[in-house]
């Protein structure tokens, strides 16, 4: 997998996040339908510039902050893919 460097703006400053497609994985391997907020936190975090951290972790605070900027990393990341079902002959149609 890739490794990207991902610039994220906000109103007050950017954020860089080197994201790496063990980290990605990670990610989502952690993400559970009870469980979203720590791990998008800890990917921002595990990401994000060294310098930059505490920073992160101030904004972090404010309520939905983690899943929205975990979003926008997130689909920065991932290519496009344009896939499609291909109907098999033998069946009917309809």
């Amino acid at each position: 997998m890739q490794n990207k460097q991902i610039v994220i703006d906000t109103d007050e400053q950017e954020f860089t996040f080197n994201v790496t497609g063990q980290a990605y994985n990670k990610y989502l391997n952690s993400t559970t339908p009870t469980n979203k907020i720590q791990p998008a936190t800890n990917f921002l975090l595990a990401t994000v510039d060294d310098a930059q951290k505490k920073e992160l972790k101030a904004l972090l605070q404010q309520p939905g902050a983690a899943l929205h900027m975990v979003g926008t990393v997130i689909e920065d990341y991932t290519p496009e893919f344009n896939f499609s079902v291909k109907k098999s002959k033998s069946e009917p149609s309809e």
